[in-house]
């Protein structure tokens, strides 16, 4: 969920050069319109985006792999999330040690996963619900004022998860786990898997296979299989209004788990997709299109009316990169898109609060924006290899500064740059 603060003015950075462009619907009286984006469809296909996460984002913790394979951390670690043998609190990244030729990272609530370019699979921090793929080491907690001690289920250091091999694709999101091996078999941990608490899978289960499949992307509902022919297939049962674009249903029983795949038939084939209380699909012609709820604007159509099909959303197009669990968009020009829900108008202004933003407003930048990567903050990769984070500091942005408060509009809208890089 994002918690956006919106300027009523044109921001002038001298190091960033960004500006914050409001929608049609804002009062007249400031005589701010919303931009247009090119809605022109690419003339080349864009490929299937396989590509590996080099930056997740927890709420309130940081995991990056540098493009040399090693490993960093930063934010809060009350879980082990840090990976640096303790407990700690630690605005500054830092290398987790001993943690090399590393390609992706996933995150969790609580967990991290880290996948080896060797196909192995390293995992650490809460451990509770069976995230982690193997027994913790433990945490022994002692309250001296009690005189007690209690045992917590955590990870403090990196541990491989033993018989996972071959790995592709990872995905992590709640106390969920999931990873693609490169024949197609997608493999799931935790306990809460199919919403029932007594499926307990703490250790990697192959629950489908297909030779098609090249990544995997973690939803709050189950995981999504990407597959070479622009074709996905969700791995739970679809809400309602995704049923229309089923166009093929298989079932895969393994160690007495059903599931079923639901493929999905979209217009062109399908990049990448992302979703929150709306699903989004970045299709080959780099035009986005939503399905789902719309009582915020999360369908990008200008209103908030009640749509039971697939839309394009309006103003934006040349799309590279959508965020997987937000609706966000990146084009080619470094454009950064933002619509629907909690989006907040500054009250010092005098105009009320709203989350309901049913156009696609941006944020401007001259910056050469490479990747993008969300939770509440919306981090910036450039090309250069340096990263700014816009948006909720909750510790996250990596600036060796703990979180600041109160979150005034000029700290959430100003890019700030982060002592890490991804070179």
């Amino acid at each position: 969920m994002r918690y956006i603060t919106v300027l009523m003015m044109s921001l002038s950075l001298s190091l960033a050069s960004c500006s914050y462009l409001l929608p049609s619907t804002t009062p007249s009286a400031f005589g701010l319109l919303a931009d247009r984006g090119d809605t022109r469809p690419f003339e080349q296909p864009l490929p299937i985006n396989t590509q590996p996460k080099r930056l997740a984002l927890g709420s309130d913790f940081a995991i990056g792999v540098k493009e040399d394979g090693t490993v960093w951390s930063w934010g809060s670690g009350s879980k082990g999330e840090l990976g640096m043998g303790k407990k700690e609190n630690r605005p500054t990244p830092q290398a987790i040690p001993n943690m090399t030729d590393f390609v992706e990272v996933a995150v969790g609530s609580g967990h991290v996963l880290a996948l080896r370019k060797d196909g192995t699979v390293w995992s650490w921090g809460n451990n509770e619900k069976g995230a982690l793929g193997y027994k913790e080491e433990g945490y022994i907690l002692v309250n001296n004022v009690l005189n007690t001690k209690s045992y917590q289920s955590i990870q403090l250091t990196p541990k491989q998860i033993p018989d996972l091999k071959e790995v592709v694709s990872i995905g992590a999101v709640g106390t969920y786990s999931y990873a693609l091996s490169k024949q197609g078999d997608v493999y799931q941990w935790g306990k809460e898997q199919f919403n029932n608490e007594a499926i307990a899978l703490t250790t990697p289960t192959k629950i489908y296979k297909n030779s098609d499949a090249v990544k995997i992307i973690a939803t709050l509902e189950g995981v999504v299989v990407l597959k070479k022919t622009g074709k996905i297939d969700l791995l739970f049962q679809p809400r309602e209004f995704l049923l229309p674009l089923v166009s093929n249903t298989r079932t895969f029983l393994e160690q007495g788990i059903e599931v079923k795949a639901f493929e999905l038939q979209l217009p062109l084939p399908v990049v990448s997709m992302g979703s929150s209380s709306a699903y989004y699909f970045l299709l080959n012609d780099g035009l986005v299109y939503a399905i789902g709820n719309n009582d915020e604007g999360q369908l990008g159509q200008g209103n908030l009316w009640k749509y039971d099909k697939l839309v394009k959303v309006k103003n934006i197009g040349r799309i590279v990169q959508i965020a997987e669990n937000d609706s966000v968009a990146l084009d080619e020009q470094g454009r950064i898109w933002l619509w629907g829900g909690n989006i907040y108008w500054r009250p010092d202004l005098g105009v009320a609060n709203s989350n309901k933003e049913p156009y696609p407003i941006r944020i401007k930048t001259q910056l050469p924006i490479d990747f993008i990567a969300t939770n509440r903050a919306i981090a910036m990769g450039l090309r250069d290899s340096s990263v700014y984070f816009m948006q909720e500091d909750n510790g996250i942005r990596g600036t060796g500064k703990p979180p600041r408060s109160p979150q005034t509009t000029s700290l959430l809208m100003t890019p700030e740059k982060s002592l890490w890089t991804w070179k």
